[in-house]
């Protein structure tokens, strides 16, 4: 009888150990507005319809930006193919989750120059154990301030540091990398934008900025995420996910189911 209790009590622990795992998830792109700049270059032709570029600056359609992974004619007139930013869904290379790109054809980023604040409203409030934010900057290494309101009105104030996450040129191979973009582009205007120039480099990423939210912000509904640029050139925020906080009901399942198989195995 001692042994079965001694098993039953392994058995509990095993089970609640391994529950808490379950209950454990990976942030998941967050549904929001807020999206200012079309930053990246992609096909058809031509390719001068982007507001911004990552060394030219915003309100400009040459220089050097970001570009679609596929084929285009460079610079003599032919194909070459690259890689790129890959539309659609992504798991981070952080291992924190995933994250979504926008539509290529579209307002895709969050594009700031220096002192420049953008803010992103959620489509559904929703309570969040962390968020993270995903994008890069121009120019060298720069801080950013995020700022997250609630529907209580209340807000908290978080720092990305300087050269890391979001603040880390997008030249660069930091611990922070969430994307390996490879390439880049630039317009050429002598042939009507129908052509790009081309630069490959291994270097080029996407980087993820994580915050852990505490637990009386856990009991809010999170309503949006500014952020603003606190270095200068230009700051790309490309996606927003987040790890939503458990429903309470969840959890109950989880807890009970956990005594059900415990329960079962000390009468065995």
């Amino acid at each position: 009888m001692e042994r079965v209790k001694i098993l039953g009590a392994i058995t509990l622990f095993a089970t609640v150990f391994t529950v808490a795992g379950l209950v454990e998830a990976d942030v998941a792109p967050i549904a929001v507005s807020g999206w200012n700049h079309d930053m990246v270059i992609n096909n058809p032709a031509p390719y001068n319809t982007v507001t911004g570029t990552m060394d030219g600056g915003f309100n400009q359609v040459e220089n050097w930006t970001w570009v679609e992974a596929g084929t285009y004619d460079n610079p003599d007139g032919n194909p070459q193919t690259i890689s790129g930013l890959v539309a659609g869904t992504h798991s981070s290379l952080t291992g924190n989750g995933t994250f979504v790109f926008q539509p290529f054809d579209q307002s895709n980023v969050v594009g700031l120059d220096g002192g420049q604040t953008g803010t992103l409203t959620l489509d559904t409030p929703a309570s969040y154990t962390a968020i993270a934010l995903y994008g890069a900057s121009g120019f060298g290494a720069k801080s950013a301030t995020v700022t997250l309101t609630f529907d209580d009105a209340s807000t908290t104030v978080l720092n990305v540091a300087n050269g890391t996450g979001i603040g880390t040129d997008w030249f660069n191979n930091n611990a922070d990398v969430a994307f390996a973009v490879g390439a880049r582009g630039s317009n050429k205007s002598e042939e009507g934008y129908t052509r790009i120039f081309i630069q490959e480099n291994s270097a080029i990423h996407i980087n993820e900025s994580y915050f852990a939210l505490s637990a009386v912000d856990q009991a809010k509904l999170l309503t949006s995420v500014a952020v603003t640029n606190d270095g200068g050139d230009r700051m790309a925020i490309f996606a927003l996910s987040g790890e939503l906080v458990p429903e309470p009901g969840s959890l109950a399942l989880i807890a009970l189911g956990s005594l059900v198989m415990a329960r079962t195995r000390q009468r065995r």
